[in-house]
């Protein structure tokens, strides 16, 4: 990873109207759409921070972040082209924040943003042709709090299915990294070659349909593999170790949809597939980002009334 100062000088410096014209153009490729009518034509109402659109036709008005994962954010236009720009080398929020100048919380929730995106996209994108299959598991002892988890047993390896297409010279042309849900990891669960189940299901999520079974290759896990797939999953291994310390199981997920997302477009433009992903996918709060809180139950409102009408008796 590049240190702090070479990112900053190589980022480079993203103008407001640049950054609306590149969304207006991902949002609409084809031209204005209406987003209630259809209709093509439109006024541009400026008196705004951001330029709201209003039809022609119906009058309905829409702004350039409506629908994608940018809407409701506070967050300048140019400084998420700049996250979008450095989610391409797989930095951590804390660093995000120190570069473009927001806090911690908004650095996480805006890479969590992307993220959502990169995974929306991921499942339109469903493995075919020539497979390969290899079952590993992801170790939370990378996490030394975590580590200390699993020690105690509160915390199991999480099984990992990672798929790929290959093309005929058995370069990877995608790849897939999905962690295999269930309530406890035994012997049905388990991602190697023994586990059917685990297989079989990553197979009819994930790849397309007509795949016959003998063009599925299972490789064996193991630390000392030297095929391509067994690479890719040690870089990832090794990217969430050294950047963020281990990730644990709740956010694991997005985070291999950004390493594959990465891995696969590491030689085309990442950047503008990235802005596409953004503006077609509708954005995620924070809150189902975290999930419900826990242990805090909400006070009655007639409670909260008969406290109020105390404070202005007294």
């Amino acid at each position: 990873m590049p240190s702090r100062y070479l990112i900053q000088d190589a980022m480079p410096r993203f103008g407001q109207e640049d950054c609306e014209q590149a969304l207006f153009a991902a949002k609409w490729p084809h031209g204005f759409l209406c987003p209630r009518c259809g209709h093509s034509q439109y006024y541009e109402i400026s008196s705004r921070q951001r330029p709201l659109l209003e039809c022609r036709s119906c009058a309905h008005q829409t702004s350039l972040t409506a629908g994608t994962v940018l809407e409701g954010s506070r967050t300048p236009l140019t400084k998420w082209f700049q996250a979008m720009f450095l989610m391409q080398l797989g930095i951590s929020a804390r660093l995000l924040a120190e570069l473009i100048g927001v806090t911690y919380k908004t650095a996480w929730l805006m890479n969590h943003k992307l993220r959502h995106a990169i995974g929306a996209w991921d499942l339109e994108q469903p493995l075919d042709g020539d497979l390969q299959l290899l079952g590993e598991y992801y170790g939370y002892e990378y996490h030394r709090y975590i580590g200390s988890l699993i020690a105690q047993g509160a915390l199991k390896p999480q099984p990992i299915v990672v798929g790929a297409s290959l093309n005929g010279a058995g370069d990877i042309v995608y790849l897939k990294m999905k962690a295999v849900e269930g309530p406890e990891v035994d012997d049905t669960t388990r991602p190697d070659a023994d586990g059917e189940e685990a297989a079989e299901r990553f197979t009819q999520t994930h790849v397309a349909n007509g795949v016959a079974d003998d063009r599925i290759e299972r490789l064996e896990r193991g630390h000392r593999g030297q095929t391509a797939l067994h690479v890719a999953w040690r870089e990832a291994v090794r990217w969430l170790t050294w950047t963020f310390g281990g990730i644990g199981p709740k956010h694991l997920q997005a985070y291999l949809n950004e390493f594959c997302f990465r891995y696969i477009l590491c030689r085309n433009d990442m950047l503008a597939e990235l802005i596409a992903c953004c503006a077609t996918t509708e954005t995620i709060t924070y809150r189902r980002l975290v999930g419900a809180r826990s242990g805090i139950r909400p006070i009655p409102w007639a409670f909260r009334r008969s406290a109020r009408s105390q404070r202005h008796a007294v």
